[in-house]
């Protein structure tokens, strides 16, 4: 092409001339190339981060699903309790036990939840439990939700930090058993801490079987918030501390 445009022009061919039309036009060529190639690399690059989202959306999904089983289980088993004793209150604990399937039908689902409909899944199932053990017992919830408006969170966050306190904390039957839920907003950053008692056990009561609640939670978070939350655990002899701290959108 260079020798022809030299032809056509000069109706003579001049080496340099030629040399620099050739150059040129192979340098115009590496870019095109170029472009194209970072175009597809760009377009691949989109897919794989699309199917990489798709996969850790269905992971996310079979957490959630495996969460509300073992969930059930646990307020069916403070049902069966209750109705052993023949306690009144077992109507009110239906109810409240229809109220928490119906957010667990509705709502964990949705991407994400108003941190308000979580907290008052929580005082719901803390309700329930009060009911079990009763109202005298030392079950704590204290925070200010007026603070939580507007604030969206993922569904069933934070309800296995307090499930796994009572698991270990009250359903020993021991009498200096204890369970507190704190909650707190600071900025965008919400801090939700659960501490409860660990009663020495006896060897009837030992249980090899490990619980699969915090491993399941750490996954959803890693999953879903990365480097934007933090899960801090500390027991000591006579408690044992979870502490949760969440940087919101």
């Amino acid at each position: 092409m260079a020798v022809l445009k030299d032809i056509r022009t000069d109706n003579i061919i001049l080496f340099d001339d030629t040399f620099d039309y050739f150059t040129s036009f192979l340098g115009l060529t590496l870019l095109f190339y170029l472009l194209l190639y970072y175009v597809n690399k760009l377009d691949d690059f989109n897919k794989y981060k699309k199917l990489r989202d798709e996969l850790n959306t269905a992971k996310v999904q079979l957490l959630r699903n495996q969460m509300q089983p073992h969930f059930l289980y646990n307020a069916f088993n403070s049902l069966y309790s209750l109705s052993l004793k023949k306690n009144e209150d077992v109507s009110e604990y239906i109810l409240k036990l229809s109220g928490m399937m119906r957010y667990l039908t509705d709502n964990t689902e949705l991407g994400k939840v108003p941190i308000g409909k979580e907290l008052d899944l929580i005082e719901k199932y803390i309700d329930i439990e009060k009911l079990r053990f009763g109202e005298d017992s030392a079950i704590e919830f204290r925070g200010d939700k007026v603070l939580m408006v507007d604030k969206f969170i993922e569904p069933l966050i934070l309800i296995p930090l307090v499930e796994n306190a009572f698991k270990h904390g009250f359903y020993t039957n021991s009498k200096d058993a204890f369970v507190s839920v704190l909650f707190d907003l600071n900025g965008k950053q919400l801090h939700f801490s659960v501490k409860n008692s660990v009663p020495k056990k006896q060897h009837f009561q030992e249980n090899n079987r490990k619980g699969k609640g915090l491993d399941n939670l750490k996954q959803r978070l890693n999953l879903l918030y990365k480097k934007n939350a933090d899960l801090a655990l500390h027991r000591d002899s006579n408690s044992f501390t979870a502490k949760l701290k969440i940087t919101l959108d």
